[in-house]
């Protein structure tokens, strides 16, 4: 009984290191589209485990670029903002409560070799707190890369 008792204990020990390394990213309709993986590098996945955006620190900047090399946009204080300033997704909803369970996550792909020359980004905007009319996984969408 006291090894059972360890084994979930231990389980569940590892799931909260888990997702305390993962910060889920919400769409407009508050649903669950991507999240952001902070194991060894800061990196993007789709839910279905497609690896397709990757931070960038530049000063006090936080900018998105996809694995195809393009510049993306920028995550500031939980959301993610594109070249317009306008919203894209969010981490956190503040006026929303959740008491939904997050559907399972896909298997993570394997994380492409980020490009060597990135461009340089745009002079950041002012932020909205607008939407955008890109839905946040066409957004990240644009990040893949081609083959």
């Amino acid at each position: 009984m006291k090894t059972k008792t360890i084994t979930i204990l231990l389980f569940l020990f590892s799931f909260i290191q888990l997702s305390a390394q993962q910060i889920t990213l919400y769409n407009k309709q508050d649903k669950p589209v991507a999240y952001i993986d902070y194991d060894e590098e800061v990196t993007i996945f789709l839910w279905n485990g497609t690896p397709v955006a990757f931070l960038e620190e530049d000063g006090d900047d936080n900018l998105i670029y996809g694995f195809n090399g393009k510049f993306m946009g920028w995550y500031e204080e939980g959301a993610i903002y594109d070249e317009k300033g306008n919203v894209v997704g969010v981490q956190d909803r503040e006026d929303k409560i959740r008491v939904k369970i997050e559907p399972i996550k896909g298997i993570q792909g394997i994380t492409p070799i980020r490009p060597i020359s990135l461009k340089f980004a745009p002079m950041k905007p002012i932020w909205s707190r607008y939407w955008s009319s890109t839905p946040l996984v066409d957004f990240l969408s644009f990040g893949k890369r081609r083959f």
